[in-house]
């Protein structure tokens, strides 16, 4: 199996959010919390931080770990949605994104370094992905595409996985067996 990560830019463009709104918004995390005990989510939003004005910028941060990071990508993507959906930090914010590099083992200084000078190249790498996945029809996350073929999207339950999974198998193997 190969997993082949690539951006979607819920909001793509800086915007101002009302805090108010977003709190409210940020209600709706229960129903995915409640499909997953291990996933951690603060519900609703909660704290002195105000909501990401984008997702342009973890999207970036994220390219940058992968090419620069590899070994430390699933630590930074882990601090990186905990950060957002537990902990309720700005993952909009330049610094707030060097922190979670570094609680992620990295060296936070060259995330910094790299972040700032590759901003370019990785933002219309993240809006290419995001353009396919468009025209692809993917209109949210999550969304995992099995085999070149199957498209599960949104939170849905374990066993929307398991059926897909099991339909690749089947006529993988034509029906007999792994």
């Amino acid at each position: 199996m190969t997993i082949t990560w690539r951006s979607f830019l819920l909001r793509p463009n800086p915007e101002d959010r009302d805090p108010d709104e977003f709190t409210a918004y940020t209600t709706h995390w229960a129903r995915p919390a409640g499909m997953e005990p291990r996933a951690r989510f603060t519900t609703p939003w909660t704290g002195d931080n105000p909501p990401p004005s984008h997702s342009l910028p973890a999207a970036v941060a994220s390219k940058v770990v992968m090419h620069h990071f590899p070994a430390g990508f699933d630590e930074f993507h882990h601090r990186l949605m905990d950060a957002y959906f537990a902990e309720n930090r700005t993952i909009s914010e330049p610094s707030v994104l060097t922190d979670l590099a570094t609680e992620a083992g990295l060296d936070g200084a060259a995330f910094a370094d790299r972040y700032q000078e590759e901003w370019k190249p990785w933002a219309r790498a993240a809006y290419d992905d995001h353009n396919l996945a468009v025209n692809s029809g993917i209109n949210g996350v999550p969304a995992v595409v099995v085999a070149d073929r199957y498209l599960v999207s949104g939170a849905v339950p374990v066993d929307d996985y398991r059926a897909v999974l099991a339909r690749v198998r089947e006529e993988r193997t034509g029906g007999h067996g792994t």
